[in-house]
């Protein structure tokens, strides 16, 4: 059973070499929006591009209740020099019970490639095994997301399961399937005693 109450006591502001990874605020909306808008981005997110700022308000509006129902918690990853919003990730589904959550991340087009989600899903899944206690995490990708998949398999998560068709894609306008991945906290510790988180 999770208890979070002194892990989001106050939102936890997490840091990594080139990155602040923060609580996302209305302030953030106009650029949540410019990222949500671009096909490129949602191509493999399972709903359609943003049409105004308003769904990206409404977007913050359901991250920060999330963290205050302690249901849920999403960082905006802040460029430290400059202090550029790129990106954002973070932790829902949680299920108590069994001290599980699964792990979801959205970063700018203009910054793929170079390393952003390995860097700052490291400090989220350090948060996540040592302060709030998670047992495992899951990532759940369209099969095509190679991009993502290379980030999860860099980040120690290993593919446990394939669901066909088991999610309408607005974007392709069809059922579509999900690769399901995940990683226990005993993999972790290994890992970051071996020095590679």
């Amino acid at each position: 059973m999770l208890d979070l109450t002194s892990a989001f006591a106050t939102f936890p502001v997490l840091e990594t070499q080139r990155f602040l990874l923060q609580a996302i605020t209305i302030d953030h909306a106009p650029e949540i929006f410019r990222m949500m808008s671009d096909p490129h981005v949602v191509r493999y997110y399972g709903s359609l591009p943003m049409q105004s700022v308003d769904q990206a308000i409404a977007q913050v509006q359901g991250m920060q209740d999330a963290f205050q129902q302690q249901s849920g918690i999403r960082w905006a990853i802040i460029r430290r020099k400059g202090g550029q919003f790129i990106g954002s990730g973070g932790f829902w589904r949680l299920i108590s019970e069994h001290a599980r959550a699964e792990i979801g991340y959205t970063v700018a087009h203009e910054w793929w490639g170079q390393g952003v989600m390995t860097e700052a899903a490291t400090a989220m899944l350090e948060f996540g095994f040592t302060q709030m206690g998670l047992h495992s995490i899951e990532a759940q990708i369209h099969p095509a997301n190679n991009g993502s998949r290379r980030v999860l398999e860099k980040l120690g998560f290993v593919q446990e399961g394939y669901f066909r068709e088991n999610y309408y894609d607005s974007n392709e306008a069809q059922f579509t399937d999900t690769a399901v991945f995940s990683l226990l906290q005993s993999d972790w510790a290994r890992r970051t005693e071996r020095g590679n988180p």
